[in-house]
């Protein structure tokens, strides 16, 4: 019995015929093609995309869009590898009529329009809410680190920096005093040890002019970081920043911020920073995500690194239904406003402007777009009488029960506060958002104090009730009569569907498709890059959701291309 017998290599011929026809109709590559063909890259500023009259002809910019997202989508990122697949790749001689483009010309052009391919990201985002194929009502925030082009020792800190530029100096003064006691025999011997306590050689001493030259790089570097007001300078690529790396360490890297759809689990838009903590960066990804894609009013899930208040807040104040993980242990956010009393119209109340928004809450009345949320609002009025406590067992209380700490000794007895407690509370003592400082005098047993606050909510009655009656008047500050109170109340069910949603892009395009660090330098480019990445992944889930290529092709050419020109136009 013989093997399988193939035709001799060396007698067989490329008589293939039309190559369209050896593509498989559930290639990806057809997609690319009717995608690709579809809009105006001369509108959109490409270059050379009508070629000039006299000079070299340059390659179509059709062609290289289409080669970045079919390298993209299949894992193929460097422009020397691009340029071997399309000598070999018989879907890009399919893509780009069996054109070689040199690698220079592959680099150069995504350096070039660094800035136009993340507009393909979002023209390709948009066709899909044109499909229904998402809606975007519904977005799940997370960031993660990838690494950028910077070794860990093309990088410094404040810290870093003064401890080399206190070596350094040692090291200058070490040498300098060796050098000078070289004609002194007995001053040599006694301090010949001295270089190598700073790790120097005797017979190796490093030039006096460079020490200098690196005591000026640090004291550069010390005031560039404190006039910057960064944490630390990177000098490869100067845009990225030191950070935790998800592998571990810490390392160059940059944060991209991604904002997901929960229904269909696509990247709905992202944004890269050079922030290493995701704190405070809600609302300016969420409000980016609203400009790109033209959104109204939409819900924001975070988890509970994004916590930050007044960040918080302006989401709330803008059309953004923040709903982020609570780091302490509690039931509800609490966000107390000042009443403005106003008429509202049902067309306010309806309306999802900021400005509409803005009035309905600070008139008490929950705007439409939050209902049926886990945000709820309360008017509460001036004029519930209770106390603060100190108790026989040394403990102080506020006038909702909750526990008050010492902080400091005055002229005039004992300051307590607490500011979780502050935080959480449902009624308010005090018109200022900052926490409540109580002073109880060394005799006193409490403090009486006039409460904003719903009556149904019980309140520590004053111990002394003989005592009260003097109590009418609470000094010469005038207090406002009402006061607002906003609610967010925990919602575990929406933090897991956080979890499965968010995470799931990352995965796939860091440990799938490879993306462990970017190719390029400065945050257009990585901008770019990722552009790229989330676009394939897009991809892959819009064919997943139509159910193949052919389907996907049929619905973009019914519903999305009629209307492309339209939604290219940024």
């Amino acid at each position: 019995m013989s093997h399988i017998a193939g035709v001799d290599s060396r007698q067989m011929t490329m008589s293939i015929g039309c190559i369209e026809d050896e593509i498989p109709e559930d290639s990806p590559a057809r997609f690319i093609e009717v995608f690709a063909d579809s809009f105006d890259l001369e509108a959109m500023g490409f270059e050379h995309a009508v070629p000039a009259a006299t000079g070299r002809p340059p390659y179509s910019p059709y062609l290289l869009v289409k080669l970045y997202i079919y390298g993209y989508l299949n894992r193929i990122r460097s422009s020397r590898r691009l340029m071997r697949e399309c000598r070999r790749n018989i879907e890009l001689w399919f893509l780009l009529n069996r054109l070689c483009p040199d690698f220079r010309t592959i680099a150069d052009f995504r350096r070039k329009h660094r800035k136009l391919l993340k507009q393909i990201f979002l023209i390709f985002v948009r066709a899909c809410r044109e499909m229904r194929l998402m809606d975007a009502q519904t977005l799940c925030l997370d960031g993660t680190t990838i690494r950028a082009v910077n070794g860990k020792k093309q990088a410094t800190s404040a810290e870093l920096s003064r401890k080399k530029l206190e070596y350094a100096r040692a090291q200058l003064e070490a040498v300098e005093k060796y050098l000078d006691s070289m004609d002194e025999e007995d001053l040599r011997e006694a301090r010949i040890d001295h270089p190598f306590a700073l790790d120097l050689e005797k017979g190796r001493l490093p030039d006096v002019e460079t020490l200098r030259a690196r005591i000026a790089f640090h004291e550069r570097c010390l005031k560039q970081l404190e006039e910057s007001g960064r944490s630390s300078l990177t000098f490869t690529d100067p845009e990225s920043a030191m950070m935790p790396a998800k592998e571990g360490g810490i390392k160059a890297c940059y944060n991209v911020q991604t904002a997901v759809d929960a229904g269909s689990h696509m990247i709905a838009d992202f944004r890269v920073t050079d922030t290493p903590s995701d704190r405070g960066q809600l609302y300016d990804s969420i409000e980016l995500c609203r400009k790109d894609l033209e959104l109204g009013t939409v819900n924001a899930i975070a988890d509970k690194g994004y916590e930050s208040a007044a960040n918080i807040e302006r989401c709330l104040m803008n059309g953004i239904a923040p709903d982020v993980g609570f780091i302490q242990d509690r039931e509800e956010r609490v966000f107390p406003l000042d009443y403005v009393e106003r008429e509202i119209t049902p067309q306010m109340q309806a309306s999802q402007s900021p400005e509409d928004i803005q009035a309905c809450l600070h008139a008490g009345v929950l705007p439409d777009c939050y209902a049926g949320s886990n945000i709820r609002v309360e008017v509460q009025t001036l004029g519930q009488l209770s106390c603060f406590i100190r108790h026989e067992d040394g403990r102080v209380t506020c006038p909702i029960g909750r526990e008050l700490f010492k902080k400091k000794e005055t002229k005039y007895g004992t300051e307590y506060s607490s500011k979780e407690a502050c935080r959480t509370c449902p009624n308010r003592c005090t018109d200022s958002r900052q926490e409540k400082h109580v002073n109880i005098g060394r005799n006193s047993k409490y403090v009486p104090v006039l409460m904003y606050g719903n009556p149904d909510r019980p309140l520590q009655p004053i111990p002394d009730v003989a005592q009260s009656a003097p109590h009418n008047n609470f000094g010469k500050l005038k207090r406002a009569e009402k006061r607002v109170m906003v609610f967010i109340r925990r919602d575990i069910p929406r933090q897991k569907l956080r979890q499965r949603t968010s995470e799931h892009p990352f995965g796939t395009i860091k440990h799938a498709d490879g993306v462990r660090c970017f190719l390029c330098k400065g945050k257009e480019k990585v901008t770019a890059e990722f552009a790229l990445s989330a676009l394939a992944y897009n991809l892959r889930r819009a064919i997943r959701l139509c159910g193949g290529v052919p389907k996907l092709i049929e619905l973009y050419r019914r519903t999305a291309m009629p209307k492309i020109r339209k939604i290219a136009e940024f």
